[in-house]
Formats: structure tokens, sequence, C-alpha cells
């Protein structure tokens, strides 16, 4: 994740229609993150240090939930409570990479965060995060969903780079559910877009559209990843709980 200094913030703006997805003719779901399966849904879980587990949504309005929990190192680094990549149910991975290229994927799934968004410090609650780069690529990217202490949530675009800007921001939901879908056409070059919806309406971006373009894969593939990833000078228990997670080809196959 980049710590460079972001450029700027913009309050999130609705829009009156869905954007229609023109690169994909049918629906698919790719994938469906059921905490009926268990943690067996993602590919790996990263717990430096924490727990991830299947537990009761703490409102009692959507059942079984995954729960993230960290807490403070002993030595003070920064700590990192993620789900990474995702499983299919026969228990291969669905690796998202160059067989992607040029396809429209979306990403759906209600979060309730139980963090302080007002500490200073940066907390990371969703990544699309690159994987397998080269020692001249930079490991953060392209997207990613987070606080910096300020109060607010912003949803960031990373380039190969490293550079990084705030495309949306609204003041950062605690203990509350709200419902995100991130849509983007994987691509190597400009021809790559995201799309981000917040509570079922497309949002403008910082650029007037509710589309920014750029590349969204280098390195080998990328993965998404859910949690709490936080620098070391946040402090205490912190949860983060995932529902109704899916992938999928069109908006349609993840709205919630």
């Amino acid at each position: 994740m980049s710590r460079r200094t972001v450029l700027g913030a913009f309050a999130a703006v609705p829009l009156l229609a869905t954007t229609a997805n023109a690169d994909v003719g049918t629906q698919s779901v790719l994938w469906d993150g059921d905490p009926g399966r268990g943690t067996g849904v993602f590919d790996g879980l990263e717990k430096a240090p924490g727990n991830i587990t299947v537990a009761n949504d703490p409102q009692g309005q959507f059942g079984k939930t995954f729960r993230y929990e960290t807490w403070d190192n002993a030595d003070g680094t920064k700590e990192r409570c993620e789900s990474r990549g995702l499983r299919k149910p026969d228990g291969s991975v669905l690796r998202i990479n160059d067989s992607y290229l040029g396809k429209t994927l979306y990403i759906g799934w209600r979060g309730l965060w139980q963090v302080n968004p007002n500490a200073g410090k940066w907390i990371a609650v969703y990544q699309l995060h690159v994987s397998g780069v080269s020692g001249s690529q930079v490991n953060v990217g392209p997207f990613v969903l987070r606080t910096l202490g300020d109060g607010k949530l912003y949803f960031q675009h990373i380039s190969p780079d490293g550079s990084d800007r705030h495309l949306w921001s609204t003041s950062f939901p605690v203990n509350a559910w709200n419902r995100f879908a991130i849509g983007f056409k994987l691509s190597r070059g400009n021809d790559g877009w995201c799309e981000f919806y917040y509570n079922g309406t497309p949002q403008k971006f910082s650029n007037g559209q509710t589309r920014y373009p750029g590349p969204t894969i280098w390195g080998d593939h990328v993965n998404h990843k859910w949690g709490v990833y936080r620098s070391g000078g946040n402090s205490g228990h912190a949860n983060a709980y995932l529902n109704g997670a899916r992938l999928g080809t069109s908006y349609a196959d993840v709205a919630l």
C-alpha cells in the first residue's frame, strides 16, 4: 500500500442512473463468498496479528458473516488481518491474471467496521492488490478503500509508478452496514478503468465521470483483499465484518 501524500479529497456525488456494462453480454457469478463454506472461500489468510472467523452479524441482520479481528503488535509495527484472493467451491484458486485481460469484472459486498477513523493514521478495509511483481514494479494498487485517520473513507487509485490519488470520499461509517461494488476492466494499459458504487448508487469520481481510466494490473495477477490493514500508530482492538461478497461479470451479478 502506498503511503505517499494523496492529492485531495472529493465528496461523493450520487447519480440518477446505473452505469450500463457494455462489455459483457451475459451475466455470470464467478465467485460467491458464502460464509457457509467457511474461510476456505479465500485463497489465503494473513493474520499478523489477528483472527479471521465466521461469526454472527453483530447487528442481527444478515446471519453468518466473516469477522476480521486485529490488535496491537508488541513492537508497535503495522497490523494486518486480511483475507487474500478467492477460491472456487472445488478448492481451486480463481486467479485474476492475464486470462482475464480485456474483460470487465465486478466485485460487490457488504461491510461493517468497528475501527477508529479519527486517529490520524491510515486503515485499509479493502484492496485490489497486485501480486507477483518484478523487482522494478511497485507492490501496491491498483485500488484501495481506506481512511487516513481524518474521519473520511477514501476510494483511491494507484498507478504502476506508485503514485496515488483520491477518486472519491465520504464520512467513514462505523458500526453500520454499507454496500459497495467496484467494476473494472482488467488491463495493463490506459484502456483499463474502474467504477465505484456506494449503497447501490454509482459514484462520480474526481474527473467528473463515473469511470476512471488507467492500468488495473501489473505483475502476475491481482487479489481481492478484505479486513483491517493499519499503520502501527493505531492502537486497540479493531473488527471488520464482511457479508454477501460476490465476483461477477456485471453489476447485476453483485448488487445487494
